[in-house]
């Protein structure tokens, strides 16, 4: 099993306003799309759609934590769910042409609460399962909780990958994670010192140029080249990535292997107009066009 560890669930909603939108004005009938979101679900999505095994893991609350629960459960996808007081938050993302995200505040979630999720997931874990953590902390929660969450967990199973940020990422490399996935602008707000000894895997993402990936050390840096797509809606990208990564490992593939498979996955992407949606063909077309170079 995959576990996918999403600290601060939501409600996504899309909205696609192709000919773009003015402040102040009004726009009735328009597309629109509500999906489980958090970056974690995302994850466990893209798992799903490449056909490996996903349970979302999560603090939820309220009407709104029930509904992001129902459409993960119409998704066929499991949920190890902790509930909390107050209402789990709603997202909101306009596509004009570019993208504009508007980001709710969640729920109030105590050290208390997140031991116990915590204890829940570890007692179900298998030597075989990986793990991801991805996305913000919600209020109450802090790097501590990020540390406490990897060193409990990673005794008991195979790998966990961390798309976190900020002083979270810091703090889930140090306590020795398998793999980290910060995008360009996440890897540049890292410490100057970041780089001095590479512990775990560490992959920069960087769009449309691919993936540059520094093995742990001594290894040499490699990047990993995209494949040329038309680009529709990159949101959500990576996640796939994440996902696509994790569950290749799951299923044994070496790392190389993995990371062509899951910069292929990301690429077929961002080629569709929902949030991390793969078109499972083109991955599969696009997996001999990844490779392996020099950064």
């Amino acid at each position: 099993m995959i576990y996918c560890v999403t600290f601060n669930p939501s409600f996504d909603l899309v909205f696609s306003l192709d000919s773009g939108c003015d402040q102040g004005e009004t726009y009735n009938q328009i597309p629109w799309e509500g999906r489980a979101g958090g970056k974690g679900n995302n994850v466990a999505r893209a798992i799903k759609q490449l056909g490996g095994p996903a349970t979302a893991v999560g603090f939820y609350g309220g009407a709104m934590g029930a509904m992001i629960q129902q459409l993960l459960t119409e998704q066929h996808i499991g949920c190890l769910a902790e509930s909390v007081s107050g209402s789990s938050r709603v997202c909101l993302t306009l596509l004009t042409g570019e993208i504009t995200e508007i980001r709710g505040l969640g729920p109030n979630v105590s050290t208390e609460i997140s031991r116990v999720l915590l204890q829940r997931l570890r007692t179900q874990l298998k030597p075989s399962d990986w793990i991801t953590l991805s996305g913000s902390l919600p209020p109450g929660l802090s790097a501590d909780d990020v540390t406490e969450w990897i060193t409990t967990l990673r005794p008991y199973c195979q790998g966990i990958i961390a798309d976190l940020s900020g002083a979270n990422l810091v703090a889930a490399y140090k306590a020795g994670v398998d793999a980290i996935c910060p995008n360009l602008l996440e890897y540049q707000q890292l410490p100057n010192n970041f780089m001095m000894s590479r512990l775990s895997h560490i992959f920069i993402t960087q769009g449309p140029e691919g993936v540059l990936w520094y093995p742990p050390s001594p290894t040499p840096p490699q990047r990993i080249f995209a494949p040329v797509v038309p680009i529709k809606n990159p949101v959500g990208a990576g996640d796939v990535f994440v996902g696509a990564l994790a569950y290749s490992l799951w299923q044994g593939q070496e790392w190389n292997e993995a990371l062509v498979r899951s910069v292929a996955a990301a690429s077929a992407s961002v080629v569709t107009k929902g949030v991390g949606d793969i078109d499972v063909s083109l991955f599969k077309e696009l997996i001999p066009r990844v490779h392996l170079g020099e950064p």
